[in-house]
């Protein structure tokens, strides 16, 4: 019964590494001006633009993350939350 609360427990999910190049969920606020739109998908990975963006990276996921990332998001202190809040409120300007 152990086992399974630990695979019920939400986990924090983690970043895209730099080379991955299949298809991610950006996950974060529509930002206008830009082609970042909630869960849009992007077939080569984070966009260029996007790539030393740490507030940015953290918003895109796999599609199997999704979920899990949506989750995170909902939870108020959790890093995915706090880049949420971060991008809707500043954009993606403090990402550098």
């Amino acid at each position: 019964m152990d086992e399974e609360m630990k695979e019920a427990a939400p986990t924090e999910v983690q970043e895209p590494a730099m080379d991955e190049t299949y298809p991610l969920i950006y996950v974060g606020p529509t930002l206008k001006g830009t082609e970042l739109r909630t869960f849009k998908i992007f077939a080569d990975g984070v966009p260029e633009e996007y790539q030393e963006n740490v507030v940015a990276r953290a918003l895109f996921v796999a599609a199997e993350k999704l979920d899990a990332a949506r989750a995170e998001i909902a939870r108020t202190g959790s890093r995915l939350n706090v880049f949420y809040k971060q991008a809707a409120e500043d954009g993606l300007k403090g990402g550098k």
